[in-house]
């Protein structure tokens, strides 16, 4: 469809990578996450605010630069037609958005290092990006399934019972 193709913004490109071991490595991220990461820029707050859209299987934009201990105010938008998380361990963030969706989250950058974000449903196909404060700042922190330090409370859609009930 050449719908998919006129999607948000122009010229980004898409770092992949076939071994899931190896960071992505694309010389244009400011930083290497591993695995397949979907670039779809980077960009600095206005001010303490920034709009960030989650659409199918990006975040844009992937690379967020802020300031060490910086408490940040992200307009998320579920710009795509599944739903999506916005989850980062390290910074105790797991929201989850339907299709069409908006939703306001605070945040507080670490003093050091870059921070990883990602969609539960989606990282294994890209869907991931990073708060940083320089280009080549390492991800500290807690990534993707790293311990219980997520709060379920924070999750915006129940995924612990089954809606169906199959029998044996």
């Amino acid at each position: 469809m050449a719908m998919v193709a006129m999607g948000c913004g122009g010229g980004s490109s898409t770092a992949t990578s076939s071994n899931s071991s190896q960071p992505s490595g694309n010389a244009s991220q400011p930083v290497s996450l591993p695995g397949q990461t979907n670039d779809k820029g980077t960009k600095s707050p206005n001010g303490d605010e920034i709009e960030v859209e989650l659409d199918d299987f990006y975040f844009s934009p992937t690379f967020i630069q802020g300031t060490p201990g910086q408490t940040l105010t992200l307009h998320l938008k579920n710009e795509g037609k599944n739903p999506h998380t916005f989850t980062s361990t390290a910074l105790n963030v797991d929201k989850t958005l339907q299709p069409d969706q908006d939703m306001d989250v605070q945040v507080m950058l670490p003093q050091a290092g870059a921070t990883e974000f990602h969609c539960n449903f989606h990282q294994g196909q890209g869907m991931q990006g990073a708060f940083f404060f320089k280009s080549g700042d390492t991800v500290g922190g807690s990534g993707a399934g790293a311990g219980p330090s997520a709060p379920a409370s924070s999750v915006s859609s129940s995924t612990s019972s089954a809606p169906y009930n199959y029998p044996n």
